[in-house]
């Protein structure tokens, strides 16, 4: 078979691919499905009775608007990831507030330390964070999990960073909802359900958006 007769081989059967759209439109996409989702769930349970208040308490607007940083660049991570030739230091755009993130809770924590002592560390348990969290994020993980099996699956960085998105976005919205405030509470309870939850989407990468294995020629 000559060289000719192989590319036309080759080719015959392949069929025209169409080009995703860039991460930003897709992570609009992303929020038009998920924030209506996260806000049915919020109506159906009733914002908390303070909420005007806290509101107004730069503490609770800074862990707000850091947990909403957390999934908006999670969100165009995980959708950016999965397009071949994006630059890798994209993959970890979401570091930088979720640390931000990290750090409000720990300060709020810190500072309620200093301010009542021992007293400010209360800690019971609050079950309903991990099933509120989950409930909340089903609906933007399974939206964002189906947005990366449309492109490359190249690495496990979209399942993490698109898992991260939809638990933090459901954080958000339990925080308008959930009365708990204690910092030491939010930590454990609120942030370790994110963290939990973000962990077993991941776990199961290999299932919600299977990576690609390289051919090797032989």
């Amino acid at each position: 078979m000559d060289t000719y007769t192989l590319i036309d081989a080759l080719v015959a059967d392949l069929r025209p691919v169409r080009r995703l759209f860039p991460p930003t439109l897709r992570l609009l996409g992303w929020l038009a499905v998920s924030i209506p989702a996260v806000a049915a769930v919020v109506a159906l349970q009733g914002v908390r009775s303070d909420l005007a208040i806290r509101l107004t308490e730069p503490t609770f607007l800074i862990e707000q608007v850091t947990t909403m940083a957390t999934a908006l660049v999670a969100g165009w991570a995980a959708l950016g990831g999965c397009i071949p030739g994006t630059a890798r230091w994209k993959l970890w755009t979401p570091v930088v507030p979720l640390s931000a993130w990290i750090l409000s809770l720990g300060h709020q924590c810190w500072s309620e330390w200093i301010g009542v002592g021992a007293a400010g560390m209360l800690f019971r348990p609050d079950w309903m964070c991990l099933p509120n969290i989950a409930s909340i994020g089903t609906l933007p993980a399974i939206a964002i999990v189906i947005a990366i099996r449309r492109g490359a699956g190249l690495t496990s960085a979209p399942v993490l960073w698109g898992s991260l998105a939809a638990a933090a976005l459901a954080n958000a919205g339990l925080r308008l909802f959930h009365a708990e405030d204690a910092a030491l509470m939010v930590i454990v309870w609120q942030f370790g359900s994110v963290v939990f939850f973000t962990s077993v989407l991941t776990l199961f990468r290999r299932f919600l958006a299977p990576i690609a294995e390289p051919h090797r020629l032989r």
